[in-house]
């Protein structure tokens, strides 16, 4: 399928130097999301990825090459518009030191990175790196220098997956440019232009109208969604009250050592599941756990959804890294629903072996309804098809979306019920290697900035390490909440997979800094 099917997503030269187009569905919730609560001087979902460095101190030259793009709202038409600057031949000097001033930010903040990332910098209207040089970062006994990198944007621009390609980008071309530099070539002005990414609707090949069989489709998967919301409690995860904007949004993780590491990948592979689909269904069973309990046991239904990465299932070249820019992922259109019950305050206390052996039961069922969800997801012809389908429905109205970024425009009240969601990132070495010629990196992860009451997890693993992080705001969560909710996700799995040495069911945890 050619761009010409989608004729507004074409890039175009509107003048001199000037080139934009269309933003498709995925690109309009994350820039509206973010239109939404401009009025808390943050950014919903705004990115930050995150990778440190360990170069030779006696070559001290970083290169650096990363594309930015800029989406701003069009008040004459009336709709969201991606912008690209390029540079003009003309001003070739002027207009990159301009650029990389406002790009390529270092600073030495008395801080480690992630400490700093939740110091609440702001987010940038412009994808932003920031070299962090953290204390104490030179070692001249080895001749090292540290540093962290920390890649800031609106999620409008790129996505996660993308974020980590693009540092991986980076790295590869500051290594040449370390290796040797008088070899390096800067591509021609103007050049870049022709690798800027259309949208998913292009790069996946995604029909513009539904067949009817996909409208019908789309409409039985709305009707059991709301289907599912009704006459069921709704597992949501507890929240300090009072505050009604968001305040910092925080990040926790921890990460368990090879060898528990190695453990549980082996004990989910005999049973046909995964970490990911483990650790899911320990969230669902941990918010249950949070439930008080009442004199009689009763029903509660978990409902979440999950994350797709689309970039596999996109047409070459938009599946590679060479268009990491982009914001190629999908949600399960369809939700995932996992019934469980709270039990009465007389049996939640109950400590029998058989009470153990249904615990493990439950869990195993739970992982294996999850692991389904997940399959069908991933084989189902048309979640993509619909995927524009279900980004509109979620995309927040906007009252006044030609007004100017304000702190008075009013935020959207708390979610009363929030939920606890997963994204499973994978194999973090499959996109970010782990040595870059004298570059040697290590803790990549990226994250979305959260200001809602509910908090997002993380999943994935990094040099055989599993990592679990949790994205929150501190307006409704504080960190020892949060770091308890991950260390109660890690003990769930391990006694639900059989693990431990029969009565230490909790893996030893390292919380990464």
């Amino acid at each position: 399928m050619s761009q010409s099917r989608y004729p507004q997503y074409n890039w175009r030269q509107s003048k001199h130097n000037h080139w934009e187009r269309e933003v498709d569905e995925a690109e309009c919730f994350y820039a509206s999301l973010a239109k939404s609560y401009e009025g808390s001087g943050r950014m919903f979902f705004a990115i930050t990825g995150f990778v440190s460095i360990s170069v030779d101190l006696t070559n001290g030259s970083i290169g650096q090459d990363v594309e930015d793009a800029l989406l701003d709202y069009d008040k004459e038409r009336g709709k969201y518009f991606k912008t690209y600057n390029s540079f003009d031949p003309a001003h070739l000097d002027f207009h990159t030191e301009s650029w990389l001033s406002d790009t390529f930010i270092s600073i030495t903040p008395n801080m480690h990175g992630l400490d700093w990332c939740n110091s609440d910098p702001l987010a940038p209207r412009v994808p932003t790196l920031f070299v962090i040089t953290p204390p104490y970062s030179n070692d001249s006994r080895k001749g090292t220098v540290n540093l962290d990198l920390v890649f800031r944007s609106p999620h409008d621009i790129i996505d996660g997956i993308g974020t980590l390609q693009l540092l991986n980008k980076l790295l590869v071309t500051a290594a040449r440019y370390h290796a040797d530099p008088s070899s390096f070539e800067l591509p021609l002005p103007g050049s870049e232009c022709q690798n800027l990414s259309p949208p998913l609707r292009v790069a996946a090949l995604i029909p513009p109208i539904l067949t009817l069989d996909q409208q019908e489709r789309l409409q039985n998967t709305i009707s059991s969604n709301a289907a599912l919301r009704q006459d069921a409690e709704l597992l949501s995860v507890p929240f300090t009250q009072g505050e009604k904007v968001p305040g910092k949004h925080q990040r926790a993780a921890l990460g368990l050592s090879i060898g528990d590491t190695n453990l549980a990948l082996q004990a989910c592979k005999a049973l046909g599941t995964t970490v990911t689909h483990a650790y899911h269904a320990s969230i669902a069973l941990l918010l249950r756990d949070l439930r008080p309990s009442r004199t009689e046991a009763r029903a509660a239904r978990y409902i979440n959804y999950c994350l797709v990465n689309e970039r596999p299932n996109c047409a070459a070249p938009y599946s590679t890294p060479d268009h990491a820019a982009a914001v190629y992922h999908s949600v399960s259109g369809t939700s995932l629903a996992l019934d469980l019950t709270i039990p009465s305050g007389a049996d939640r206390f109950k400590d029998h072996p058989s009470d153990a052996k249904e615990a493990q039961k439950e869990f195993r069922t739970l992982v294996d309804q999850v692991r389904d969800f997940y399959t069908s997801i991933r084989n189902s012809p048309e979640n993509l098809a619909l995927a524009p389908s279900f980004w509109s429905m979620a995309t927040p109205h906007i009252a006044n979306p030609t007004s100017k970024w304000s702190l008075n425009t009013p935020v959207p009240a708390p979610n009363q019920s929030p939920s606890v969601s997963l994204s499973s990132m994978g194999k973090l070495d499959n996109v970010i290697a782990p040595q870059h010629g004298a570059f040697s990196t290590k803790n990549p992860w990226v994250t979305g900035e959260e200001l809602g009451t509910g908090i997002g997890v993380f999943l994935g693993t990094w040099q055989g390490q599993l990592q679990l992080s949790a994205a929150y705001n501190e307006a409704w969560h504080d960190r020892e909440e949060v770091r308890g909710f991950l260390e109660r996700c890690c003990g769930i799995v391990w006694k639900g997979l059989g693990l431990g040495d029969g009565t230490n069911h909790v893996p030893k945890v390292e919380w990464v800094h």
